[in-house]
Parts: structure tokens; sequence; C-alpha cells
């Protein structure tokens, strides 16, 4: 008798309104994310002490467009910017995004880095 296993998709789905995009949950990917979604947020605090509003609305498009490519990949902020055209309202979606994501990614297993899980497999079969 054969052993089945159910595979499961890479992916996280991430739904905006109509818009449906996935996060790719390679190994690659989540250390990506978790590299650089810390440094977009410091970006996105930084832009507060622009004081001229044009360049601060430019900054924040660039760093949300960074951001968004990212995380559901080239050419999601257009859409999303087109579906709510505010640099506020990318914001929220974007940290919700993060939030939403990071939790998934708990839930599905990945709290751990692949290198801790991967030395507590080897610590237990050890025993």
């Amino acid at each position: 008798m054969a052993i089945k296993i159910q595979t499961e998709k890479p992916e996280i789905p991430v739904e905006i309104g109509d818009l449906k995009f996935s996060f790719d949950v390679s190994d690659e990917s989540i250390k990506k994310f978790r590299e650089d979604a810390l440094k977009i947020q410091k970006e996105l605090e930084n832009i507060e002490s622009i004081d001229n509003d044009k360049e601060a609305l430019e900054a924040a498009k660039n760093v949300l467009h960074r951001g968004y490519s990212l995380i559901l990949g080239d050419g999601s902020f257009e859409k999303i910017y087109e579906l709510s055209p505010s640099v506020i309202i990318c914001m929220k979606y974007l940290e919700q995004i993060v939030v939403g994501i990071e939790e998934e990614l708990r839930n599905k297993g990945y709290s751990q880095t692949q290198k801790e899980k991967a030395q507590k497999y080897i610590s237990n079969k050890k025993k």
C-alpha cells in the first residue's frame, strides 16, 4: 500500500477587495520578507520628518511600491493604488498584510528559522 501525502501550495493567498494576490512561502522568500519588511517600516516612519508634502507623498509611494513588490509581486502596488488612490490607505493595507502574513507563517509552523527547525529535528533524532 502506498503512503499518500497531500502536497501544500507554497503560498499564502491575499485578497484586497476584488484583487487576488499570493505571498510565496519558499524559504528564500520568507527570509527576504523578514529582513526587508523592517527596513520598509523604518523608511515609512522616516517619511514623517519630510516637511515638503509633495516630496513626502512621492517618497511614501516609492517605499510602498517596494513593499508591495516584495510581498505581493511586481505591479501589485499599481493595482492596489488604483483601487484605493490614497497613500494612507495603502499604508494601512500594507500593515494589515504584514501582520496577517506573520500570523499565517506562525500558524503554518514557520515561526522558527529553518536553521532552528533543522537543529531541533537533529536533536530529537539523537534521543
